[in-house]
């Protein structure tokens, strides 16, 4: 029997779609891994296909209002340092790996669906909406084109960082997964957020050793820093790190948080000259930091700058 045309359509769209973002993960290595630490940009994903936008009445720019803009190349000295950098492709309004795999719409009547909050309002593993207000398509998305994304992009973006778990475990004994993400300058009611939120699921995630290193690099770099309000770490932070009935476990997850005010012109999402260059020196010294700190790098990031 011959598949609807609205169907096939959407199908067609799906692929193509697919075949234009390519390969689902970059990843960048280091030549010696010196310390356990993964760092991960899982929101970064900036490749928007004509297949996909055309679905939408939205704007490109509104489309890429929750997009961790640049934070990916933010991070990216930490493969010439010492550890390695897993970022999606795809971006975050298409499919969010930061997000359970069952994690879907329950009005798609799927038997494997986990129903929460978070995929009722429309922001599962397949955002249907960009706001609370905003939906993302024009027509409603089927639940077979969810399962391509799932297979062909979520997937192998777990995949790849369980291979770099199981690397450090190999190799170090243990792993530090650092999610790293941007966030809105302000909160909903005005009131400025700080510079930097460390999410570890309120001590749960990591050892309080690991969010001191990193909240004490970042103050002493100058910036105001809070934990857990508002992001406590989502789907990433809680599946692979430590917990209260595992508190042994040799995988720890700390997720960072950037405001964006620090960097990016939230209108035209184009880079600040200076706040940027500012942070990203700034960032370069936190991960010698954190090498320093977990593993085995010999070099402090004071005498690395000296060097160049």
């Amino acid at each position: 029997m011959a598949m609807d045309p609205g169907r096939e359509a959407q199908y067609a769209a799906e692929t193509e779609t697919l075949r234009v973002i390519g390969a689902p993960v970059t990843l960048a290595r280091p030549d010696t891994a010196r310390a356990p630490i993964i760092f991960t940009s899982p929101h970064s994903g900036a490749v928007y296909p004509e297949s996909f936008t055309r679905r939408s009445d939205l704007s490109l720019s509104a489309l890429r209002a929750n997009e961790d803009a640049f934070v990916d190349r933010l991070f990216a000295p930490a493969a010439a340092i010492g550890a390695p950098l897993l970022c999606a492709r795809f971006p975050r309004c298409f499919v969010d790996v930061n997000r359970g795999p069952d994690e879907l719409p329950p009005h798609w009547g799927l038997p494997a669906a986990r129903v929460t909050s978070r995929a009722e309002a429309g922001f599962g593993v397949i955002p249907l909406n960009i706001d609370h207000e905003t939906p993302i398509y024009r027509e409603p998305l089927l639940a077979g084109a969810a399962r391509l994304r799932i297979e062909a992009l979520y997937r192998p973006y777990h995949q790849a960082l369980q291979g770099l778990i199981d690397e450090c475990l190999a190799h170090f004994g243990r792993a530090v997964i650092i999610d790293c993400h941007s966030m809105p300058g302000f909160a909903a009611l005005g009131s400025r957020r700080d510079d930097i939120v460390l999410g570890n699921r309120f001590g749960q995630s990591c050892a309080p050793r690991t969010t001191a290193l990193f909240e004490n690099a970042f103050r002493q770099c100058g910036y105001s820093v809070s934990r857990n309000y508002p992001y406590a770490g989502g789907f990433v932070t809680r599946h692979y790190g430590r917990s209260p009935q595992q508190p042994q476990r040799a995988v720890q997850t700390l997720q960072i948080e950037i405001n964006r005010d620090l960097y990016l012109n939230s209108v035209t999402l184009a880079p600040k000259t200076k706040g940027y260059a500012r942070l990203s020196r700034d960032i370069q010294d936190i991960i010698w930091a954190a090498i320093e700190g977990f593993g085995e790098a010999r070099h402090s990031a004071a005498g690395a700058r000296a060097a160049e």
